[in-house]
């Protein structure tokens, strides 16, 4: 949510970060904390999360502006309590200027999902609009896949909804909406961020993340098979060849916070919804596998015929993969998990079997031109895996 410039206190910004174990939000505190943009453009960064953990257990920075404030159950109580809760957890909670919203809760029910995401959104929203009069600005992150532009590509954030009956069931458009009625007549603004698969690692797990499923299997058949094997890739024929734009959770983190502090008149950024990619030129599978496996020492190809699926592969080598794992204090309830749920499903390589590159013009038109290559995004997430001690 951003205001018409609001006065900035000499000592910065107050950033709060709701959803901060996940992907985006952990990714967004990292770049908080690690002085993006510049020195002091923040002088608080506060860390809002539903589980208690320490920022060694989340990997970030040692930074005495952060703060992490824990047990905070967004649809626990009536807003009274959660004003309250809020008011005796956050230190000058009256000067937060910055929300970054990345919250979210599953449901297999999608009307019920849709509900309590809303529900969250709202909760937080109007409870920091009441405690600080300095908010200025939120954002929130999501895109999901069922779209029937297929042919309209590059993707443009100008496209038209989905269809009611797949719409009815995303709470990201329940979301949208909400924000549109809380802004309304308000001095503060939001903007949306659309990344497509999102290359990034969340410390504290998450049962999506394709970087760490891939790293995981990557490390095993490298273990299993030596160096310089000959690895298949894990999805179809069609999307072997289909061409997309990854999304790195660094890069995500930075463009919501340039746009946070873009310095262009109000209607530049409110409301207005902003894809976010690695890089303008879209790639395919066949240019990222290659490039995913030489950072085990394997030599990706494409997918054959009869090699088994990776979960599959997991499962048959699992006594072998256990016994390193004791051997050198690895996680191995963590790998057998990361490898058996939905992410280990990897639906977007075989799913998704369309071009979706992304079109970018927006966000370069808001001054935002960082690319990171196939390699360096992938691996990043691969050394963050690494670092959780999930990786053979």
């Amino acid at each position: 949510m951003q205001q018409q410039e609001t006065p900035r206190s000499e000592s910065g910004h107050h950033a709060v970060v709701f959803g901060c174990t996940g992907i985006n939000g952990w990714a967004l505190i990292n770049q908080l904390l690690s002085n993006y943009p510049s020195p002091g453009s923040f002088s608080r960064v506060t860390a809002i999360a539903n589980r208690a953990f320490t920022a060694d257990e989340a990997q970030w920075p040692k930074d005495d502006r952060l703060q992490i404030v824990s047990g905070v159950d967004l649809l626990v109580g009536d807003d009274a309590a959660l004003e309250k809760t809020l008011t005796e957890k956050i230190p000058s909670v009256e000067t937060i200027s910055h929300v970054y919203y990345a919250a979210y809760r599953a449901s297999d029910n999608p009307a019920e999902e849709c509900r309590l995401n809303k529900e969250m959104l709202r909760a937080a929203v109007q409870t920091l609009e009441t405690l600080s009069p300095q908010l200025s600005f939120a954002y929130g992150v999501y895109l999901l896949d069922k779209f029937p532009f297929r042919n309209q590509i590059p993707l443009s954030e100008d496209l038209p909804r989905v269809p009611a009956e797949y719409a009815k069931d995303l709470f990201y458009y329940h979301e949208v909406d909400l924000l549109h009625e809380l802004s309304a007549n308000k001095s503060w603004s939001w903007c949306e961020v659309r990344p497509d698969v999102i290359v990034g690692v969340a410390p504290f797990g998450n049962a999506n993340c394709m970087a760490q499923t891939l790293g995981i299997y990557l490390s095993i058949y490298r273990h299993i098979h030596g160096a310089n094997a000959r690895i298949p890739f894990p999805g179809t024929t069609t999307s072997w060849n289909i061409h997309s734009t990854d999304s790195n959770q660094d890069l995500i983190a930075r463009f919501c916070i340039h746009l946070s502090l873009h310095p262009s008149p109000r209607t530049a950024i409110h409301t207005r919804a902003f894809n976010i990619a690695d890089s303008a030129r879209p790639v395919p599978w066949s240019e990222r596998w290659p490039a995913l496996a030489a950072h085990f020492g394997l030599v990706g190809v494409g997918p054959q015929e009869g090699s088994l699926h990776p979960t599959e592969f997991v499962e048959r080598n699992w006594e072998a993969v256990n016994r390193v794992c004791e051997e050198r204090g690895l996680r191995a309830e963590v790998l057998w998990k990361s490898v058996h749920n939905t992410g280990a499903r990897l639906g977007s390589l075989r799913l998704m079997d369309f071009d979706r590159p992304f079109d970018l013009a927006r966000a370069r038109g808001v001054g935002f031109a960082e690319e990171l290559g196939v390699g360096e995004s992938w691996g990043r997430a691969f050394e963050r895996v690494r670092g959780a001690g999930v990786l053979l």
